[in-house]
């Protein structure tokens, strides 16, 4: 099969398309011909050096694809999965590939109106902001909502699963371009960052913070809390720009970032929680596979829509990673295999 494959670190120029073996079929697993996967912040990270949890280099990224089953594992539950289903995963690594094998547990057969790009965008992106927003977040009907980074891929979830939930939705974009989009998706107003970093947009009184930005940013969502408010961080996107990391900037990033005692959360009545989907897969799988029941019901009930913004052939994947740097897209970047 074909990888795209981080032969070490740097920018996008270190993948390369190589041949790879095809992996392994486990017993309770399924394997996978894949159609589409999806590209994700920390996937940009990998390639950077940037992300603790990734393997050494020369290793394939990607949590998430869609595709087609090609050989069940003689443990999977017998009926829930054959060969031929159209199914979509997460997974530990591994998806920038031509086929992957994929625990069965973390795979669900995909809606039929949706194909395989859109399907590829639900497994992280999704799942990451269902738990952010239902587990932690406790999301309730009337809660003001702040949703940073709203038009990129998890913010497009976010916006959705909130409003669904009847929150009151205030989405946070880079450009004014990104703000129609977002409100046709259920936010109740759209600020753009900028104002809202320079206090032009009063920051106070939300419910529920989504912060993706990480670093100083985390202290202005915690401001912004009413008492008995939330913060999720879910990430440190303020870590990564242009092609190549900078160590200067990631120290600066995290140098910048508040430190949350708890005599400073309990005077201030408010809390801060943090997410991380590759720990969410390894220690609490039934957060994960609770999270794809719900997702994909909303999917079946045509309550929620994919939103590709941007396709790429698995042979352009450090273009993908590039132009997701960028902040150029309107929902999720997906390779097609």
């Amino acid at each position: 099969m074909k990888a795209a494959v981080i032969t070490r670190h740097g920018g996008p120029e270190v993948f390369a398309l190589e041949d790879r073996e095809s992996p392994a079929l486990p017993a309770d697993g399924l394997k996978v011909e894949v159609k589409a996967a999806g590209v994700n912040f920390a996937d940009l990270m990998m390639r950077m050096g940037l992300y603790p949890e990734a393997p050494k280099p020369p290793f394939v990224p990607g949590y998430e694809v869609a595709g087609v089953v090609s050989e069940v594992g003689g443990a999977v539950l017998p009926g829930s999965f054959r060969k031929g289903d159209r199914v979509l995963a997460g997974l530990h690594f591994g998806g920038y590939a031509g086929e992957v094998a994929a625990q069965a547990a973390f795979a669900r057969k995909i809606p039929d109106h949706l194909s395989f790009e859109e399907a590829a965008s639900i497994p992280v992106n999704w799942a990451t902001a269902w738990v952010a927003l239902l587990e932690m977040g406790r999301v309730r009907q009337g809660d003001r909502v702040l949703i940073d980074s709203a038009a990129g891929g998890v913010g497009v979830a976010a916006v959705q699963i909130a409003a669904s939930h009847g929150a009151q939705v205030v989405g946070m974009v880079g450009s004014p371009a990104k703000a129609q989009a977002v409100k046709e998706l259920g936010a109740a107003e759209v600020w753009l960052r900028e104002d809202w970093a320079a206090g032009k947009k009063s920051g106070e009184g939300f419910d529920l913070v989504i912060d993706s930005a990480g670093g100083k940013s985390l202290q202005r969502s915690f401001d912004s809390l009413k008492a008995t408010g939330r913060v999720i961080a879910m990430g440190v996107s303020s870590m990564v720009a242009g092609r190549k990391r900078s160590l200067f900037r990631a120290l600066r990033t995290l140098l910048s970032a508040p430190r949350f005692g708890p005599v400073k959360l309990a005077m201030a009545n408010k809390g801060v929680y943090g997410i991380n989907m590759l720990k969410v897969l390894e220690n609490t799988p039934q957060a994960m596979s609770g999270a794809l029941e719900g997702i994909l019901k909303g999917f079946e009930e045509r309550r929620f829509r994919a939103v590709v913004g941007s396709r790429f052939p698995l042979a352009e994947a450090g273009k993908a990673q590039e132009h997701l740097a960028s902040r150029g897209n309107v929902g999720k970047v997906v390779l097609t295999v």
